[in-house]
């Protein structure tokens, strides 16, 4: 009854795509019902068809190798010395700005919060209230901690308090005009050696620079949702950007503890154009009529950690919505047809 239990388990949690798993759960129920020689050369097997797996060696790489590469900062330009972010200001106090200045904050980072309403501003504050009061109750954090990290956010509908930033996170919706519109009342602040970093998720960085005053410094800067749980940051390069803004970007990346990955720029950069394939086919297969729960079980099946549909709620079905809308305007506007 054990091992049918256990066999199901792993099955439910993995769908069968992890093969080292498979092969441990093999290993021992085979191995416990011979003599400890036998036992050994059972796991010997075993552990060499894991070796030899190619999903194993691609896992090493990608997990290991290449993830070390990456957090060591292997693309930030050499030439250029250390930057050291002591403040920087966001601009949006949504879902992501808030999850933004929490994971600043926590990196030792003065927060300027910044929204158009001082009650949004508040409550995107109040977002890092929730996370540490949640790990509190866990007993993963103290009290002084909570507080100290608390007293680095400062919320606010004031843009003066940008003029000694190090640098710039726009997190507004998805609309090109907002962007322009933060844009150009944050740069009336900063200094010259402030970084302005955008986190759309699709719209193309060297488009947005056109509204800003020093696009050499403007780059982009693609968090995802929970900011706090998620260690991956896209940086995209605009057609101006400068290296020393890429050094400095990926200097504040890495202080905060997150993955940098530096990509090119265009529509959807990378993760977004992989994501919105993924999640846009399970919205169209819905469409078409198919149950949800087959779509869910396929999307499993070929090792994604989320199914498509759960995956477009969990992101939130309404920045879906706007990042559609706005990309749709875009392409309209090239004289390109929107495929459905």
């Amino acid at each position: 009854m054990v091992w049918g239990v256990a066999s199901s388990t792993l099955r439910k949690m993995s769908y069968n795509n992890y093969p080292a798993q498979s092969a441990i759960l093999s290993a021992i129920y085979e191995g416990i019902q011979v003599p400890i020689d036998a036992g050994l050369r059972i796991e010997a097997r075993y552990m060499t068809k894991v070796i030899m797996n190619p999903v194993s060696k691609n896992m090493v790489r990608s997990l290991f190798v290449n993830m070390q590469a990456l957090n060591k900062g292997a693309r930030r330009p050499k030439e250029f010395e250390k930057y050291d972010v002591k403040k920087i200001g966001i601009l949006g106090a949504g879902l992501m700005g808030a999850g933004i200045a929490y994971v600043t904050a926590k990196a030792g980072i003065e927060v300027i919060l910044i929204d158009t309403d001082q009650e949004v501003a508040e409550k995107g504050k109040e977002y890092s209230t929730k996370v540490l009061d949640k790990l509190l109750s866990k007993k993963k954090t103290t009290e002084e901690k909570k507080e100290k990290l608390l007293n680095l956010i400062t919320p606010t509908t004031d843009y003066s308090l940008l003029q000694d930033v190090d640098l710039i996170v726009e997190a507004v919706f998805e609309n090109r005009d907002i962007k322009a519109e933060v844009t150009a009342k944050a740069e009336a602040q900063i200094t010259e050696a402030a970084v302005f970093g955008s986190n759309t998720s699709t719209l193309p960085i060297t488009g947005l620079a056109e509204n800003s005053k020093r696009p050499n410094n403007f780059i982009g800067i693609h968090y995802f949702s929970p900011v706090e749980r998620m260690p991956l940051v896209e940086i995209i390069m605009g057609k101006e950007t400068s290296q020393e803004t890429l050094a400095k970007t990926m200097d504040y990346v890495q202080k905060i503890k997150k993955t940098p990955i530096v990509v090119n720029d265009s529509r959807g950069f990378y993760t977004s154009r992989v994501f919105g394939t993924y999640t846009g086919e399970g919205v169209a297969m819905l469409a078409e009529g198919i149950k949800p729960a087959l779509i869910e079980n396929a999307g499993k099946m070929t090792g994604m950690p989320m199914p498509p549909l759960a995956l477009s709620d969990a992101v939130a079905l309404d920045l879906a919505w706007k990042v559609t809308t706005q990309t749709k305007r875009d392409l309209e506007a090239e004289g390109k047809e929107y495929p459905v």
